[in-house]
């Protein structure tokens, strides 16, 4: 799966970038505050995504702006954190779990798991719900 970014430089002279999968996309494109940054200018950069959802009519749209690995370098599983917006330019309203497994050098594939009906997507205001459960509750 390829990822297509875009630049939130109007002056920028490369106005999109492409990740050809998730591994690249960690390794060239997120900064060290885990947003995306553009490897010509050095501004942040959105991914645009769109899903049908099952409810008629019903679509969720987010903009990717950043992951937050969780994993081991030379782990197989790898968990992440999307940090996703409304819009391009909004403040991170949401934290959307996943993982991939790299298998490739084993001879297998690389794997991406994610999705509506998949890992949840939690507001800030659910994690710090949840954070504070399990802090009360070690």
């Amino acid at each position: 799966m390829s990822y297509k970014l875009f630049c939130l430089n109007t002056n920028c002279l490369v106005k999109q970038s492409y990740a050809e999968n998730i591994v690249e996309l960690i390794k060239i494109f997120v900064g060290k505050d885990y947003l995306f940054v553009c490897p010509s200018c050095s501004y942040n950069m959105y991914i645009e995504k769109h899903f049908h959802l099952q409810e008629d009519g019903e679509t969720w749209n987010p903009f990717l702006r950043g992951i937050v690995p969780l994993g081991n370098q030379n782990d197989t599983y790898q968990p992440f954190i999307y940090l996703v917006s409304d819009e391009p330019q909004n403040i991170i309203s949401s934290y959307w779990f996943c993982y991939y497994k790299d298998t490739r050098k084993q001879g297998g594939k690389l794997k991406l798991g994610y999705g509506p009906g998949g890992p949840p997507v939690l507001s800030i205001g659910q994690l710090k719900k949840l954070i504070n459960i399990i802090e009360a509750n070690p």
